[in-house]
């Protein structure tokens, strides 16, 4: 691993342990066993740190999101979707348990998360106009209050396997899926 992969890993681990601004890059400098100085160098300040952890995530996500999406019908889509918090969490979650702690306080954290999410809505609005919803405006922004709340839950508590599993079961029946 190259040094600035060390910084990224060790801020995204001290940042979800302690927080954003309880993180020193004194802190991260230690734990990635490289100087201030370098952190400084590579990434400017800690927030320009912090947006290369962020951006870097939800990149990934992005591909993994649209990868796990792909060609599929309007049903197959919105179950797909009711499963994405927990593939994506499982996926990298160090990165989602730091994003439960910030994004409420962070607008870097909740500007990425807002981009990410925004053409979710629209196919999801589109998928329920294909099955006949009287709302499907609200019924897709309705699904994702409910996929936020579960990405959420699931980081901050990591229930296990078993409750992942119901959560999806009972979003899929009550959209007949």
């Amino acid at each position: 691993m190259n040094r600035k992969e060390a910084i990224l890993d060790a801020a995204l681990t001290l940042f979800t342990e302690n927080g954003v601004r309880a993180t020193s890059t004194k802190s991260i400098a230690m734990e990635a066993n490289t100087s201030e100085a370098l952190i400084f160098k590579h990434y400017g300040t800690k927030d320009q740190l912090l947006e290369t952890i962020v951006k870097k995530a939800y990149q990934t996500a992005a591909l993994e999101t649209n990868h796990y999406l792909k060609g599929l019908s309007s049903s197959g889509y919105i179950s797909k979707m009711i499963e994405l918090p927990i593939q994506l969490i499982h996926s990298n979650p160090d990165f989602w348990r730091m994003q439960y702690k910030i994004i409420a306080l962070n607008p870097i954290a909740s500007r990425y998360h807002e981009n990410f999410m925004a053409p979710c809505l629209l196919r999801l609005t589109t998928c329920f106009k294909d099955l006949n919803y009287s709302n499907p405006d609200l019924e897709a922004e309705l699904l994702l209050v409910h996929i936020d709340g579960i990405w959420k839950y699931f980081a901050a508590h990591q229930p296990g396997e078993a409750k992942e599993k119901a959560f999806v079961q009972l979003l899929k029946q009550k959209y007949n899926l």
